[in-house]
């Protein structure tokens, strides 16, 4: 039986999973629910978590189950969800992620995001740009949350430039609810000052 911390990982990678997904995964799901008591909501049949995505317990919990091993989909979404955590720990004044292996790279967003919400734009580009650069050197592709959030620095930094080429890449790759909806948002408002500009 897998333990509670691959299914803390496997909710946080998919934001909620529908019950045959879960017991196809895990099938002594009782024991793993009464394990995590309040840390689970189960609506209908649906489950989620309840804790909003955070650095504070999710970077040890990808430290700990994240592989190279794991299929590319769930790969995938670890990075989206890593970066997301930061953003929102960005938000959140949470301090700086412990920076090893690829939670360095969580980091640089983490500081990314915090200098993109005090419109200190330049210095996000770069701490997003650090945190692109790890991922190049460790052969990974860029998630889409990490373009949606470089698109948005971009779009700060020089209103009419990059951001929207960003944006539409960011769009393509989205495999989550917040990529997509930062790039659409991003992209929405600049239709709208095109239109004003006509």
């Amino acid at each position: 039986m897998e333990g509670v911390g691959a299914f803390l990982f496997f909710l946080a990678l998919r934001g909620e999973a529908r019950r045959e997904e879960v017991r196809a995964r895990f099938p002594k799901l009782v024991p793993l629910l009464k394990a995590l008591d309040q840390e689970v909501e189960a609506q209908g049949e649906t489950f989620r978590l309840r804790k909003p995505l955070r650095l504070s317990w999710f970077a040890p919990l990808f430290q700990r189950e994240y592989s190279p091993l794991l299929p590319e989909e769930e790969r995938t979404l670890a990075l989206e969800r890593l970066l997301e955590a930061a953003h929102f720990s960005a938000q959140e004044g949470e301090p700086l992620a412990e920076a090893e292996g690829l939670l360095r790279v969580a980091r640089a967003f983490q500081e990314g995001s915090q200098a993109l919400l005090r419109a200190a734009y330049r210095e996000a580009l770069h701490r997003y740009g650090e945190g692109l650069g790890l991922l190049e050197k460790e052969g990974l592709p860029f998630p889409a949350t990490a373009l949606a959030l470089l698109a948005l620095a971009q779009e700060g930094f020089r209103p009419g430039g990059k951001g929207r080429e960003t944006a539409r890449k960011a769009l393509e790759r989205a495999k989550t609810p917040f990529a997509r909806e930062v790039a659409e948002r991003l992209l929405a408002r600049d239709t709208k000052a095109q239109e004003a500009d006509a």
